[in-house]
């Protein structure tokens, strides 16, 4: 997932704030990126950032997409994607929790070498947390289901995931395979 130059995860962290939250952590790399790194240095004022998410009903896991974006390059915005599997790993589970309840989220840009070339707190609003708790009920929901029929593995649904990104890098204006998702 990386192929744009831009990977990103995100991690409950206990900031100066106090309390444990989520924040995204984003690492810019590779020639693709060299304007984002530089424009992510040198902000004096917080960039315009967004994020998506997505439940990917899969037959056997629900995986949480969030598709994050830094627009650095106005006709260009940095974006990368963070996959979650709330069903199996707790991490993830409590990533979109902390999401759910915190009033704001922190990003954090890193260079290749992780250090830090920027980073801004933005408030979320109750219906960016109201979002994040429907993300954790519906897939923590699809993953019970799947549960029930024994045949939950959500390895097996990250490969189906992963194998859409390694088809759509390698086929550049092929149509990627389709895949079921709810939102």
């Amino acid at each position: 997932m990386g192929a744009a130059g831009a990977l990103a995860t995100c991690l409950p962290v206990k900031l100066d704030s106090g309390g444990w939250q989520t924040a995204f952590f984003v690492r810019v790399f590779g020639p693709e990126c060299e304007k984002d790194r530089i424009i992510l240095a040198n902000a004096a004022l917080p960039l315009p950032l967004g994020f998506e998410a997505d439940v990917l009903e899969l037959d056997s896991a629900a995986v949480v997409l969030l598709r994050l974006e830094a627009h650095t390059v106005p006709e260009d915005p940095l974006a990368a994607e963070i996959l979650l599997t709330p069903g199996a790993v707790p991490g993830h589970f409590e990533s979109l929790k902390l999401l759910s309840s915190q009033e704001s989220l922190t990003w954090f840009f890193g260079d290749d070498d992780f250090r830090l070339l920027h980073a801004q707190t933005h408030a979320l609003s109750d219906g960016q947390r109201q979002g994040f708790a429907e993300l954790l009920q519906d897939g923590t929901a699809h993953d019970a289901l799947v549960r029930c029929t024994r045949r939950y593995d959500a390895k097996a649904a990250l490969a189906q995931i992963a194998s859409h990104y390694e088809i759509r890098s390698s086929r550049r204006g092929a149509p990627p395979p389709p895949l079921a998702h709810r939102r």
